[in-house]
């Protein structure tokens, strides 16, 4: 078996994500994410959170939102598109390091399977990590709190909790990566959730500046990119709506959208369809408004995509080198074991040839003698 070169990825990699954002399944499990999320937040956002005069203070539009359903809405989206990242960077993984081709919804059904377990203990992680850290603050506290004797101790070891605050900051600024890049890294490292967190630590120690100043690259390209993509979609819809007029005529102007699909003229600006009455004609409105959702989706999902495949591809030119598979390490130990016994058999080869000259140097000085 050939050995598999590590691949080492470069900057100028990062502008790949524009080709590798233009894949069915990656914008297919985008767009599900966002159609998912948006019934969501439709569903459980409370109208509190339009209200900002609820309570009183700079703090007030904040605490009227801090409301069960609102709360497990931020929480569930999360999670959902946490999950579409995963998805996605496992699939560009497949694609540009292990050159195999992603074959669907069964590797995605797989992958979130056997990596399941990963993604929550990445979050159980995190909670234990805060619980850690607040224990720790605590008891340096407590123990100051004790009149003459505690604040004389907490004098002496105020280094002690001054560097637990440090990390406190520290873990908050890799919780904002952590959304992004510990989705990536689960996705194409696919090691535990453990192993994913503590690769966040060194990312941002080691390449945080580089991840910020790509991310701020890759937000402005992807920003052209998808303003590229919706107005190409938008034109498509507006020319679809012209043509059926010009061929239909009257029986197109009949056909309307039901009442709570009316969003989709500000989405689609010359749809030429405006919510009616009802009757036959809202039935193909209908049909229609449910492919044009499926459309809108994918492409407003693009831009999610895109950043997406650009937050792997910097997190792989930010590692020096990137190996493809730890299996093919195992696989090549019993090769290099059966390369090396045809070599022994060799040297056993070559102890009769040398008893061959020894008898044959033995004949001519007996000839010699005689």
């Amino acid at each position: 078996m050939e050995e598999k070169e590590a691949k080492v990825f470069k900057f100028k990699d990062i502008f790949k994500a524009w080709n590798h954002s233009f894949r069915f399944h990656r914008l297919l499990i985008s767009a599900l994410a966002l159609i998912i999320s948006a019934l969501i937040a439709y569903f459980l956002f409370s109208s509190p959170f339009f209200k900002i005069n609820i309570v009183p203070g700079a703090l007030g539009a904040i605490v009227s939102f801090l409301s069960f359903k609102n709360i497990l809405a931020i929480v569930l989206i999360s999670l959902i598109l946490f999950l579409a990242k995963m998805c996605i960077a496992y699939s560009i993984r497949r694609e540009v390091v292990d050159e195999e081709i992603f074959v669907g919804w069964n590797e995605v059904g797989k992958f979130l399977g056997k990596h399941i377990k990963t993604f929550v203990f990445f979050i159980i992680g995190w909670i234990v990590i805060f619980v850690l850290i607040a224990l720790g603050q605590l008891f340096f506290y407590v123990i100051g709190m004790i009149p003459y004797v505690g604040s004389l101790w907490l004098s002496i070891m105020y280094l002690i909790p001054f560097a637990i605050s440090v990390f406190v900051m520290l873990t908050l600024v890799i919780l904002l990566f952590c959304d992004s890049y510990g989705a990536v890294i689960i996705g194409v490292e696919q090691k535990s959730a453990m192993d994913s967190i503590i690769s966040l630590y060194h990312l941002v120690k080691d390449k945080g500046i580089y991840i910020i100043v790509c991310h701020f690259i890759s937000a402005i390209v992807g920003a052209i990119a998808f303003a590229f993509v919706l107005v190409i979609m938008q034109s498509a819809v507006k020319f679809t709506s012209f043509g059926a007029q010009l061929i239909m005529g009257g029986e197109f102007t009949k056909i309307t959208l039901p009442r709570f699909f009316e969003f989709l003229n500000t989405v689609f600006p010359g749809l030429a369809m405006y919510s009616g009455a009802g009757g036959y004609y809202t039935i193909p409105g209908f049909i229609i408004s449910l492919c044009l959702i499926f459309v809108g989706a994918i492409g407003f999902s693009y831009f999610f995509t895109y950043m997406t495949s650009a937050e792997t591809f910097i997190y792989l030119s930010s590692q020096d080198k990137f190996y493809p598979k730890k299996e093919e390490e195992i696989e090549e130990k019993p090769e290099e074991e059966k390369e090396e016994k045809p070599e022994e058999k060799v040297e056993h080869k070559e102890e009769p040839e040398k008893v061959e000259e020894k008898v044959e140097t033995e004949e001519k000085e007996g000839e010699e003698k005689e």
